[in-house]
């Protein structure tokens, strides 16, 4: 399990320091844990955002792909704004391995929106794979629960 998250570790973070993910037994609190370590064995204590958030996924994505292969089982992967705190090369790091993973991948984000708004023709066109809006309909009255309803559009 370590080292298929470290694999991923690595492709979600390119020319980027990344440590090694060690996943432990605490025996006090019976539970497994994960941790992010340097070369030196030296226990990283206050990963930035982005790497904690990558360690995460990367362990995410080893149990993923290794319950698929032992078990054959499936099941569609959901994040929801799972690159708010990555630096668009990073963000663009995600998404290069979310398109290689050979299963349903369901992604909630405000990252494609520009100023306005609006999705930008350009970064969608580098998506291999369905893409949809989801927003509110408009108008609605802001003090009534009731009136918001959600408009999915497809783009893609």
């Amino acid at each position: 399990m370590e080292a298929k998250a470290n694999e991923y570790l690595a492709k979600l973070n390119i020319d980027d320091f990344t440590g090694i993910i060690r996943i432990y037994e605490d025996r006090i609190e019976k539970k497994l844990k994960i941790k992010l370590e340097d070369r030196n064995g030296t226990f990283i204590a206050s990963p930035n955002q982005a790497l904690e958030t990558t360690m995460y996924m990367s362990v995410l994505f080893a149990v993923s792909e290794l319950t698929t292969i032992k078990r054959e089982n499936d099941y569609p992967l959901i994040f929801d704004a799972p690159t708010s705190s990555f630096a668009p090369q990073k963000e663009s790091d995600f998404f290069n391995v979310i398109s290689d993973i050979k299963k349903q991948c369901i992604i909630f984000t405000k990252s494609f929106l520009n100023d306005k708004g609006k999705l930008p023709d350009e970064v969608i066109d580098k998506l291999h794979c369905t893409i949809n809006r989801i927003e509110k309909q408009r108008p609605f009255d802001k003090d009534d629960l009731s009136t918001v309803q959600t408009k999915i559009t497809f783009i893609k």
